[in-house]
């Protein structure tokens, strides 16, 4: 009898413990919150954005859709890789960067830093014949709070514009380098969404005097203009 006893308490000790462990919310279903994973944890997702083109570059807010992919990169002492890539065949961007967090129970705050290359073509349409290459850095601050499942992420982010080149044709009309191109906060959530499925839900409002979206636009102003986008994406 003391045998049988001695056998089955370390077989529920062991169940129990397996239980806790699947119990504990593993971050592989995060993509966008800079919260520290474990080293070498990768996740991505992949879904859209919508932005919406500002006033007065256009009569009214005009969306402007663009298929999107996200990643992200576990590294040692809390830094993590994050990067994201989107296009719509006219305006592609492709970003990558570093961030570092500090974790207090529930909550972290980072500090990160990206850069990201933009190529528009608008070659193929007819009297749209331009075309455009743009380098931006973007420094970042950011915050995350955990709620059991939910994780809430907000980022502050300057935008400086290393280079752009705009043609039309095979004539360079704009060139410039190292501007300050204006700053946005970014506001998003991940939670589970059905079954296995995790979800992505986010928005970013950019304060900035030449909004990547709306290059082919003609931005005469040089004031701040205020950009809206909408991004979404599935976990894989």
């Amino acid at each position: 009898m003391k045998s049988c006893i001695a056998l089955i308490v370390p077989i529920v000790l062991v169940f129990n413990s397996l239980r806790a462990q699947e119990d504990i919310y593993h971050p592989i279903f995060f993509v966008f919150s800079t919260r520290p994973v474990p080293t070498w944890d990768f996740s991505g997702s992949i879904g859209g954005a919508l932005t919406l083109l500002p006033k007065p570059l256009t009569e009214y807010p005009t969306p402007a859709p663009a298929f999107e992919l996200r990643a992200r990169l576990g590294l040692p002492l809390n830094i993590m890789a994050y990067g994201r890539a989107g296009s719509n065949i006219a305006t592609t961007i492709v970003q990558s960067g570093l961030s570092w967090s500090y974790v207090i129970e529930n909550f972290s705050v980072g500090v990160g830093w990206s850069a990201a290359y933009m190529y528009g073509n608008l070659t193929f349409v007819d009297g749209f014949n331009t075309s455009q290459h743009r380098w931006l850095t973007y420094p970042m601050l950011t915050g995350t709070a955990q709620f059991d499942k939910v994780i809430f992420t907000a980022r502050i982010e300057a935008e400086l514009m290393t280079s752009i080149t705009k043609r039309i044709e095979t004539q360079t009309v704009q060139s410039e380098a190292n501007v300050y191109n204006g700053s946005s906060i970014t506001l998003a959530v991940e939670q589970p969404f059905w079954k296995n499925t995790h979800v992505l839900l986010g928005a970013t409002v950019s304060l900035t005097t030449n909004p990547y979206q709306s290059w082919f636009l003609y931005d005469t102003f040089r004031d701040r203009l205020l950009t809206t986008e909408f991004f979404m994406g599935f976990v894989l």
